[in-house]
């Protein structure tokens, strides 16, 4: 990982950041891939191990369609409680992917349905990005409730509502302080 790595977000410096999960070559990915299949769309999504930029990875790809009410697909990392994101002021991904914005969605306790979550768009490229995502730029959607980090259970990096052909890989999540 010592390839130019371009930072999306507020500045935070290295040891602020706490890896919940880094890519390893040796072990399994804790990823896991979702398709609107489960409601009834057409859209493909798979999950391999890979390489990019000479950097282990967990990788997505796949097809987006709007058939069938269809329209996402995405990579689900569940969140052990041990981890309380009330510690930390936000989430880091480091991503890389053919150009396209996807959507970093998080899950809380606090959330009922399947379609609510607390959201953000991040513009991945082909290169390493690290986003820096402060709680305060995840913006409800389709729930009125307040974010409360301590309640995070989820996140996922989502292909969602345009048809499209998914490529996009994630090294390292985590929280920042």
């Amino acid at each position: 990982m010592n390839e130019y790595l371009e930072i999306q977000g507020p500045s935070v410096r290295a040891e602020q950041l706490v890896d919940v999960y880094r890519a390893s070559e040796d072990v399994a990915s804790p990823w896991a891939a979702i398709s609107d299949e489960v409601m009834g769309g057409v859209s493909t999504a798979a999950l391999r191990q890979s390489e990019r930029n000479s950097s282990p990875c967990t990788c997505l790809t796949g097809r987006t369609s709007l058939e069938n009410n269809g329209g996402f697909v995405q990579m689900k990392l569940d969140i052990e409680p041990s981890w309380s994101g009330a510690d930390y002021k936000g989430l880091f991904i480091e991503l890389c992917g053919a150009a396209h914005e996807y959507n970093l969605h998080v899950k809380t306790a606090q959330l009922e349905k399947p379609w609510q979550s607390f959201r953000c768009a991040l513009q991945v490229r082909s290169q390493w990005t690290r986003f820096i995502v402060s709680y305060e730029q995840l913006h409800a959607h389709r729930t009125s409730a307040e974010l409360e980090p301590a309640g995070i259970k989820s996140v996922a990096v989502v292909a969602i509502g345009a048809a499209f052909d998914v490529d996009v890989c994630v090294r390292r999540f985590g929280f920042f302080r």
